[in-house]
C-alpha cells in the first residue's frame, strides 16, 4: 500500500460498505424483521425458530425493517415491498374467508350488497349451504344513477355508456319497447351491474388449440350421440390416473375411464383443464350411466370433485360451458339433451351433487 509523503502512514481512505445483494436481503434481513421479541429471544437460548413465509409480509415487519441500522441501503427494496404490500391489502377486499357462524345475509350486507348478487356472483345455488373456510369473491358495489333522454338518444347507446345492457335499463323502468324513448323520460340506470356488467362477468369461454385439436379429430356418424351427461366424481382430490386404475382394475372396464371427458379441479388435476379420454377419440360408448343403451348414445363428462360439500371452480365453469357448446356444435345435441347423471340415471343417484347447477352454468 503506498504511504503518505506527510507523515509515512497510509492514506485515509472512506470506506463505503457495499450494499449486500438482494438474495441476502431475503435470506436474512427480511426473515429478522418478521421475527417477534419474544421469538428472537427463543432464538438465542437455540429453540427453534418460526418464521413468518415470505409471502407474508405486512406493514409491521415493513416498519421493523426500516428502523434498522441498515434501512438506507435497502430503500429501494423497502419501496418495492410498500407497493406489494398496498396491493395485498387492496386485493383482499375482492374475496372473503368464511367463518363459522357466518350467514351469506350477513356477509353480504358487510360488504353492502344483496346476498342474492353475492350468491349469483359466486354461483352458489343454495344459499343456507355454505362452508366454513369456502373463499368467495366480492363484487364491486352498483351505482345507481339517472339519465334524461335526448333527442337521439337509442337504449344501446345509453347501456353502452353506462355500462350494462339493454334489458337491465328496461327491466329497471319498465319499458316494454325499447323504441319508444321519448325526449325528457328519466331512467334509473345502475352503472357497471354486479352479477352482469363487463368488468365483474367471467371471461368467455376459451379451449386451448391443442385440446380443441383433439375434440375436433374423431369423425363423427350423424346421429351418432343423442345426449350429453354432466357428472361430479365425488371426491376433491381425484386424479386422472386414480379414475383411469379405479374404472379398469376395480370396475373391470375394459376400456379403463368411463367416461368422454375429464374437467380439473386444480388439487390433483388442472383446474379447468379438459382431459380428452380415449372413449372419445376411438368414438365408442361410454361407461357413466346404469344403461347399455344410453352409454351407446351419450356423452360423458366428469367434473372431478364433490358438489355436495363446494360448487365447481369458476374456470371448471367456464370450461364445461365452452366443452359441451363445441360438443353441441360437432353433433347436433339439442341443448335439452344435455342433463345432469340425476336427470338421466334409470337408478337414483344424487350425481352430480345438490350445489351443482347446470343451467345457470350454461346460461351464464
Amino acid at each position: 500500500m503506498p504511504f503518505s509523503a506527510k507523515k509515512g502512514r497510509a492514506p485515509y481512505q472512506k470506506h463505503e460498505e457495499p450494499q449486500p445483494p438482494i438474495s441476502r436481503f431475503f435470506e436474512t434481513i427480511l426473515p429478522k424483521a418478521g421475527l417477534t421479541k419474544q421469538t428472537r429471544a427463543g432464538q438465542a437460548r437455540g429453540a427453534p425458530v418460526k418464521r413468518r413465509p415470505l409471502g407474508g409480509f405486512n406493514s409491521i415487519m415493513l416498519t421493523q425493517l426500516a428502523k434498522g441500522k441498515r434501512a438506507a441501503a435497502y430503500a429501494p427494496v423497502l419501496a418495492v415491498l410498500a407497493l406489494l404490500w398496498l396491493g395485498q391489502a387492496l386485493g383482499q377486499a375482492a374475496s372473503h374467508t368464511i367463518r363459522k357462524g357466518e350467514t351469506l345475509g350477513a356477509i353480504a350486507k358487510k360488504y353492502g350488497i344483496t346476498a342474492s348478487a353475492l350468491a349469483a356472483h359466486n354461483g352458489i345455488s343454495n344459499p343456507n349451504r355454505i362452508n366454513v373456510g369456502q373463499k368467495i369473491n366480492i363484487p364491486a358495489k352498483s351505482v345507481t344513477v339517472t339519465h334524461t333522454v335526448r333527442t337521439g338518444d337509442t337504449l344501446s347507446a345509453i347501456a353502452k355508456k353506462y355500462n350494462t345492457t339493454t334489458s337491465a335499463i328496461a327491466r329497471a323502468n319498465g319499458i316494454s319497447d325499447p323504441r319508444k324513448l321519448k325526449p325528457g323520460q328519466t331512467l334509473k340506470i345502475t352503472k357497471g351491474t354486479n352479477s352482469g356488467s363487463k368488468s365483474t362477468r367471467p371471461k368467455p369461454a376459451y379451449i386451448p388449440a391443442d385440446t380443441l385439436s383433439k375434440i375436433n379429430r374423431p369423425r363423427i356418424r350423424r346421429g351418432r350421440w343423442k345426449h350429453i351427461v354432466i357428472h361430479h366424481s365425488g371426491d376433491n382430490t381425484n386424479s386422472i390416473q386414480g379414475m383411469e386404475h379405479y374404472h379398469r382394475r376395480v370396475r373391470r372396464m375394459e376400456n379403463g375411464l368411463a367416461y368422454h371427458f375429464v374437467i380439473g379441479n386444480g388439487v390433483n388435476t388442472g383446474d379447468g383443464k379438459i382431459y380428452v379420454g380415449d372413449r372419445w377419440r376411438r368414438q365408442i360408448r361410454g361407461g357413466h350411466v346404469a344403461s347399455t343403451a344410453l352409454n351407446e348414445i351419450a356423452i360423458g363428462i366428469c367434473l372431478v370433485g364433490n358438489f355436495d360439500q363446494r360448487v365447481p371452480t369458476s374456470k371448471q365453469r367456464s370450461s364445461l360451458k365452452a366443452l359441451v357448446a363445441r360438443l353441441r356444435a360437432r353433433t347436433n345435441v339439442p341443448y335439452k339433451e344435455v342433463r345432469t347423471h340425476r336427470h338421466i340415471n334409470p337408478k337414483p343417484t344424487a350425481c352430480p351433487g345438490r350445489r351443482f347447477n347446470l343451467r345457470s352454468i350454461l346460461n351464464s
